[in-house]
């Protein structure tokens, strides 16, 4: 890795346990950039076969492949279609399956609040397949705080988010067999919610978080620097390094701008140094800072590499 910034002092191999395929030509500019920041591997979710083909053939391995499944879909076509997805997943040679079933996809079908809830007898036979094929879910159901003061506010289609995290915990406690990874620090890595996340480590073994997006993690995390620390030091079997950067733009700045914030906030130091990209949630009420939280070296190497590769060692 070469020394992008003298405040990164890792320099061991880095897993990014969630990252987007949309373009092949933004893949490139991705790799190459993630490689700057060292990481050796990704956990590549991919938005069509094609664009997986390009991948294996071009970064052989590099990834480790989850399939797309858009959360819109079981409000508009019901669960077979996830199912037929579901079946064939091997097949096409991927190895996790991921669906983005956050709000705003209840918004785009204008769904009811309480359709097809993600822990409910319907949605039971989609984590039923799940666990007949062994394949490991990512789920993405809730987003910040800011979203439901700003962006969900029409009751008729968003409640709030302890609704949605109620939902979310209903998953695990169901689902106690599967293997789940929840982005977005489980959606919550806002401080005050961290007792609520430490509550879940508690009580069910069967699933990790992820330390994406750089954006909302980095500003959350931040906030209180020494409460943050604790959290992660405590539970430093059950998070993993992923930056949710999704490869759809070939700018080098978009991806290091995000393995750049989330690296000074784990490994440095740094106090009050501002997000290296705008923050939209921030932008008009004075912007984003990062204050590190100074991570210890086997602290880092589990979060970096060595969870991720545990967890999903027999399914790669």
């Amino acid at each position: 890795m070469r020394p992008l910034n003298p405040e990164l002092t890792f320099n061991e191999p880095i897993f990014d346990a969630h990252v987007h395929l949309v373009d092949t030509d933004a893949l490139d500019t991705l790799v190459q950039v993630g490689k700057d920041f060292g990481v050796k591997e990704w956990l590549l979710i991919c938005h069509s076969l094609g664009a997986k083909k390009y991948a294996k053939e071009e970064y052989p391995g590099c990834f480790t492949f989850a399939k797309y499944l858009p959360g819109v879909m079981r409000f508009v076509d019901g669960i077979e279609p996830i199912l037929k997805e579901i079946a064939t997943l091997h097949e096409e040679g991927y190895q996790v399956a991921k669906m983005q079933s956050a709000p705003v996809m209840r918004g785009r079908a204008s769904a009811d609040p309480e359709a097809l809830r993600m822990d409910d007898d319907e949605m039971a036979r989609m984590f039923d397949a799940l666990k007949d094929e062994e394949i490991p879910f990512l789920l993405h159901l809730s987003d910040p705080d800011t979203y439901y003061a700003t962006k969900y506010t029409d009751s008729s289609i968003y409640t709030s988010k302890e609704r949605d995290l109620e939902e979310m915990e209903g998953v695990l406690k169901r689902h106690s067999s599967l293997n789940i990874q929840l982005a977005h620090f489980a959606a919550q890595p806002e401080i005050p919610r961290l007792d609520n996340l430490a509550r879940w480590f508690d009580t069910y073994s069967n699933f990790i978080i992820d330390t994406s997006s750089a954006r909302w993690v980095s500003r959350e995390l931040s906030k209180n620097p020494k409460k943050a620390r604790e959290f992660l030091v405590k539970y430093q079997d059950r998070i993993v390094f992923g930056t949710d950067c999704v490869a759809w733009r070939p700018q080098r700045d978009y991806y290091a701008g995000r393995y750049l914030a989330l690296r000074l906030l784990l490994e440095s130091s740094v106090e009050n140094r501002p997000l290296p990209f705008p923050d939209a949630d921030t932008v008009d009420s004075g912007g984003t800072f990062i204050n590190g939280l100074h991570l210890p070296i086997g602290v880092l190497e589990k979060i970096y590499w060595k969870n991720a590769k545990d967890f999903y060692a027999e399914f790669i």
